[in-house]
């Protein structure tokens, strides 16, 4: 090694020293109080996301044969699982893998709505030999729903609590966050352009801005909505209104009691009489 030739432990050294000051820099990022309160969020969101599964799985008590019917009480597991996983994701700064969790958590609940409503025809043609009635014969449908016909899917559903404006908002929704999402389950040329121009930038995963963390939670609130908006649609109109006459209507700082499509689904329910009383 000549005097001109730099000592590789010395580019070694200047890298590590590097990163460490960007570590330093992140640290104090992460206890600002904007920070906390963007990662607070995301822990509000999977807190009352759950809230509203764990009611409609404890409404369905009342109606024991649902759990026999109904595949959206039957595969809560999945959902919560995606939901605490793609939060966790967000925590670490892994805000791909968070938008893949998100993306099977939009996909799953629109399915299992498709199949709990009903399995309506796809543009008039019925996908189906026969609509599956128990829980057995929806699992066994699912492989029939490919990514080549989920637009399909999504434009075929009815609905039994929103109106129209909601049921087309729903469908907006759907299709937009879908397209949104689905270029994170797949390699693609977009994602990794936009990573390798952030790397470059010293924008690589890990160290999150707080803009970073709100646009994930945003993101997520969006999901989440589309996905409980699913659930209560699968789910018995007449309990679904108990749970917000009597329990949701009444928690003000439930994160879902006025977002787009919850409330698109609660606005069924504005002629009962506890809630006209209330308002009185």
């Amino acid at each position: 090694m000549t005097e001109d030739t730099p000592d590789p432990m010395d580019r070694i050294k200047a890298v590590v020293d590097r990163r460490q000051a960007r570590i330093d820099l992140h640290n104090h990022v992460r206890e600002d109080p904007q920070f906390k309160a963007a990662m607070g969020r995301i822990d509000r969101l999977i807190m009352d996301y759950g809230l509203g599964l764990t009611v409609i799985d404890l409404m369905a008590t009342r109606w024991p044969e649902s759990f026999d019917r109904l595949i959206t009480l039957r595969v809560k597991q999945q959902f919560v699982e995606s939901m605490v996983a793609a939060g966790q994701a967000v925590k670490e700064g892994l805000h791909n893998p968070a938008r893949r969790e998100l993306r099977f958590l939009l996909e799953a609940s629109i399915k299992t709505l498709w199949l709990d409503s009903g399995s309506p025809p796809v543009n008039g043609v019925a996908s189906l030999a026969a609509a599956p009635g128990t829980v057995d014969e929806k699992i066994a449908a699912l492989d029939d729903l490919g990514k080549e016909r989920f637009g399909e899917v999504i434009d075929s559903l009815g609905f039994q609590l929103m109106d129209p404006a909601g049921a087309e908002l729903y469908r907006q929704t759907a299709n937009s966050l879908y397209g949104r999402l689905s270029t994170h389950v797949h390699i693609s040329s977009g994602v990794i352009s936009k990573d390798l121009k952030g790397f470059d930038k010293d924008r690589d995963f890990g160290f999150e801005t707080i803009s970073d963390v709100n646009a994930m939670a945003d993101l997520m609130r969006q999901v989440l909505d589309l996905a409980l908006a699913s659930h209560f649609e699968a789910f018995d109109a007449g309990l679904v209104g108990d749970m917000f006459v009597a329990l949701f209507d009444d928690m003000e700082r439930w994160t879902f009691r006025k977002t787009p499509l919850v409330s698109a689904v609660s606005r069924r329910f504005d002629d009962k009489t506890e809630r006209q009383a209330r308002g009185q």
